[in-house]
């Protein structure tokens, strides 16, 4: 009896080990800063990119926060919204040239929450990213991020 022809394959073993050291590193990462916002301050580490967006530009609508988003869906971040918005963090305001449009905008003490929330935030991307790699680690990866961006997509 004869072995079947198996197909040949479309990546080598080093390519499938880059694409999945890719995931556990993004999994690990991500996973150690997340247990730290939690641990700290009770919110998640997609609650805390909402909040990073903000204090870069605010007020914005809810639909172009969530177009900046990486890992929030933008259904998950009208929910994180209104969690923030309960929890007194944020509020809703008109928008005064598109009446059907609500800004999200801080509270005086959400915005002191975001910005201690980014501190803890950015103390964590430094001790679980930076720190272990060295500049031309990053600059090796700012690299290749640019390559895969620029990666032509479906369509």
């Amino acid at each position: 009896m004869r072995a079947p022809v198996s197909q040949p394959r479309i990546l080598t073993p080093d390519q499938v080990n880059g694409w999945f050291a890719l995931l556990f590193t993004h999994a690990t990462v991500t996973g150690r800063i997340d247990t730290v916002l939690m641990d700290q301050h009770k919110i998640s580490f997609s609650t805390v990119e909402i909040l990073c967006w903000l204090l870069e530009d605010e007020p914005q609508s809810v639909r172009g926060l969530s177009g900046k988003l990486v890992s929030v869906s933008p259904t998950r971040a009208s929910r994180l919204v209104q969690q923030l918005i309960d929890a007194g963090h944020l509020k809703r305001g008109a928008d005064q040239g598109d009446g059907r449009v609500s800004l999200i905008s801080f509270t005086e003490s959400g915005r002191v929450f975001a910005e201690t929330v980014r501190r803890t935030f950015e103390g964590s991307v430094k001790k679980y990213f930076v720190d272990p790699l060295d500049d031309d680690d990053i600059a090796a990866l700012t690299r290749i991020w640019a390559k895969l961006e620029n990666a032509e997509g479906p369509g």
